[in-house]
């Protein structure tokens, strides 16, 4: 791919942006404020209050998760995701646990959606996902959760999730290929996105922004679709299977695409 398409610069003596300051510049525009103060949080702090009000004495703890906890959320994506964790001691099963809660949701005013495995609301005008999950025993910070799709329990921990990334050093990249998922309106779900950038991405340098989209770019053209990824908190949750043999495909045939394209400002915006 060229630099970036000579007509960003409209002004005379204006200096054309190079790659990594075009799509930093993206990446500012999808930039969400988080935080205390910031409103998922607000949104969040509300609605604990409803979840313990449904969790009772079983409640083990609320917790920020996903890309909002990840540092890698952008805009047009869900603002936050709250795991309701309760202890080994419910009596139900994680599937019983996830109908319980969409139950309890939708009849106390809430308008709740099935996603993968959580709950999907609008809240205060944001998009907030909640993901009922049961602790296992031994205070661990294992869960298992059930999944919506598959109609199947899985084990995972969101702690060894968020510090995978974190060490990766990759969020902007990961940012960056969560908008060019967003542009291009591919069903590509987040974890399995951020796994497969930090996987592409293995001793790249750390500031070659454009370069290292680019390589992320050509290996989901040339490896992606036939490559199993497992949850590094548990490998045998194979994340690669939360899609279809043809959505993995489709990926794969957009990234090729948007690799033929002249500038970069045709690859993502």
């Amino acid at each position: 791919m060229k630099e970036t398409d000579p007509r960003l610069s409209s002004k005379p003596g204006e200096i054309r942006p190079d790659p990594d300051a075009y799509i930093s510049s993206v990446l500012a525009r999808y930039e969400l404020p988080a935080g205390p103060d910031s409103p998922p949080e607000k949104a969040a702090a509300e609605l604990s209050r409803a979840i313990r009000q449904w969790a009772g004495r079983y409640l083990v703890e609320i917790q920020f998760v996903g890309s909002y906890a990840r540092g890698t959320r952008i805009l047009g994506s869900t603002d936050i995701d709250i795991l309701a964790a309760l202890g080994p001691r419910t009596p139900m099963d994680p599937g019983k646990l996830y109908e319980h809660c969409f139950a309890w949701l939708k009849c106390h005013s809430f308008t709740p959606k099935r996603r993968r495995a959580s709950i999907g609301l609008e809240f205060h005008g944001l998009a907030i996902d909640i993901i009922p999950a049961k602790q296992e025993w031994g205070a661990s910070g294992d869960y298992q959760l059930f999944t919506t799709e598959r109609q199947r329990v899985v084990r995972t921990n969101f702690t060894t999730h968020r510090k995978i990334v974190e060490k990766s050093g990759r969020q902007r990249e990961i940012r960056a290929l969560k908008i060019w998922r967003e542009n291009h309106h591919l069903v590509f779900p987040s974890f399995y996105l951020e796994l497969v950038v930090i996987d592409a991405l293995r001793n790249r340098p750390a500031d070659l922004l454009a370069g290292n989209v680019e390589v992320v770019l050509k290996y989901l053209r040339d490896i992606f679709p036939g490559v199993p990824i497992r949850d590094p908190a548990n490998p045998e949750n194979l994340v690669s299977d939360d899609l279809l043999g043809h959505e993995r495909l489709a990926i794969g045939d957009a990234a090729g695409e948007s690799l033929k394209q002249d500038f970069w400002n045709q690859v993502l915006w």
